[in-house]
């Protein structure tokens, strides 16, 4: 990060500029980051403006202008946030009721004072190289220990509750017993946070070596039953996988093999993850016991998951982080597809048409990480064949959808064929005889098909 041009500036105008918070906690942790967070102290919002926009593009943000977002010209790609140290006294129970009061003057330790976690009020005197570390959070971070910096943390902002979750399972932490506890006193509070906010720090959680374990982490405190009771539900409902095992724990299993199983395809996408998350959570309300099979079966779970998941996946908002609810819903509804060995390549080319081509190795991979959770771990041949009979299948470019014909609309309009419904109708049907022999798809066969069927 190009600092020093602009910052040898702002100590001579007597600024002291500290790098804070994620930053500072990446760097003792050796991460990359791609955030970069400033405080500067003892110089007026006004005074750093004026001194930094010659070096770059300046944007006053934040209640009372107290945070500038700087572009520095000698490296646009990044976006460097400047804050004046504040104070943040909370005047309701959502995440933004806050009065936020911003003084120059006030010391780098008080502003480090209203922050979240110990490893998070940490700041780093750009000039000197001193750490500042009120709160011990340096040691905290190298013990992997997670603890609030003042008891009300999560009361005066409730999307703590859930950052410490995912804390927790990103960097391998425990949960101080003071901190847990008031995680559970306050885990209904969750509710006031808009799932927007939510949703985000879901998916920090789902970058996790082992998301299950901010989950449980999510259980323990009873956080689950706010945000995920689908999934808190599962518990208890035993299965035919392992003895003692429920769909809550198969669940988790299927969800941290989506995240970085050695046989998945697309370990970490978001999409799979959510499809895990919901593949099974039907099965909270179709369980029933098969006489005559003398065992407990969930016929449809997959229809009844693919419904809970919608009504999920719209209530936390998930376009807000790139995820397209349908896929989800498509992921659920089909993980159950049949691995038959005596499948014709005609049948496999129509389950490829069904999910979409786009989709379809990632059903597999669902389909995969659903064995790798289950009883039999390593059982999962008929999926890794059905994959492969995919891959030869499309290596062949076969016809799948309408753009794929040899005959296009224009070609159906100097036929006779006026543009509409019937004209849709007639490409649908080609799609139809192409995926059962794609020899036929050629203009010369097609408008031989096309004449034949409109005598």
């Amino acid at each position: 990060m190009a600092l020093q041009k602009f910052l040898e500036p702002l100590w001579q105008a007597g600024a002291e500029v500290y790098e804070v918070g994620g930053p500072v906690r990446d760097r003792i942790l050796k991460r990359e980051t791609k955030d970069h967070d400033l405080l500067a102290c003892k110089i007026p919002i006004d005074r750093l403006k004026n001194i930094l926009q010659p070096f770059g593009k300046v944007a006053a943000v934040g209640k009372a202008f107290g945070v500038l977002k700087f572009t520095p010209y000698l490296d646009p790609s990044i976006t460097i946030d400047i804050a004046l140290p504040r104070k943040e006294i909370s005047t309701g129970s959502g995440h933004r009721d806050f009065q936020v009061d911003f003084d120059p003057n006030l010391p780098v330790q008080e502003d480090l004072g209203r922050r979240d976690f110990t490893f998070n009020a940490m700041a780093l005197h750009l000039k000197t190289g001193e750490l500042i570390d009120p709160f011990n959070g340096k040691q905290d971070l190298e013990n992997r220990i997670l603890r609030q910096v003042f008891p009300k943390a999560f009361e005066e902002d409730p999307l703590r509750l859930i950052r410490a979750v995912q804390f927790a399972a990103r960097f391998g932490m425990t949960i101080e017993p003071v901190t847990l506890e008031s995680l559970k006193k306050n885990a209904s509070l969750i509710a006031t946070v808009s799932p927007e906010r939510i949703i985000e720090e879901i998916k920090k959680l789902f970058s996790a070596p082992i998301p299950s374990v901010g989950l449980e982490f999510m259980r323990e405190a009873g956080l689950l039953r706010h945000v995920l009771p689908e999934l808190e539900a599962l518990q208890k409902i035993e299965q035919d996988k392992l003895p003692g095992d429920d769909v809550y724990r198969h669940t988790l299993r299927v969800l941290d093999a989506t995240r970085a199983d050695e046989y998945l395809d697309h370990p970490g996408d978001m999409e799979l993850m959510l499809a895990a998350l919901f593949h099974d959570v039907g099965k909270a309300t179709t369980k029933r016991f098969d006489k005559a099979k003398d065992r407990v079966v969930f016929y449809g779970h997959q229809l009844a998951s693919k419904r809970m998941a919608k009504k999920w996946l719209e209530k936390m908002k998930v376009t807000t982080i790139g995820v397209d609810p349908k896929r989800v819903e498509t992921l659920v509804e089909h993980h159950m597809f049949e691995t038959k060995s005596y499948f014709t390549d005609k049948a496999i080319r129509r389950f490829v048409a069904k999910i979409g081509q786009d989709l379809i190795y990632k059903l597999i991979d669902l389909r995969l990480a659903d064995n790798r959770g289950g009883k039999h771990p390593k059982s999962i041949n008929g999926v890794l064949k059905m994959r492969k009979r995919v891959q030869d299948e499309l290596a062949k470019k076969p016809p799948f959808g309408p753009g794929d014909l040899a005959l296009n609309g224009h070609d159906l309009m100097s036929m006779g064929i006026p543009a509409g419904p019937q004209m849709g109708k007639i490409l649908k049907h080609l799609v139809e005889i192409v995926l059962d022999d794609p020899e036929l798809n050629t203009r010369e066969r097609l408008e031989e098909i096309v004449k034949h069927e409109k005598k």
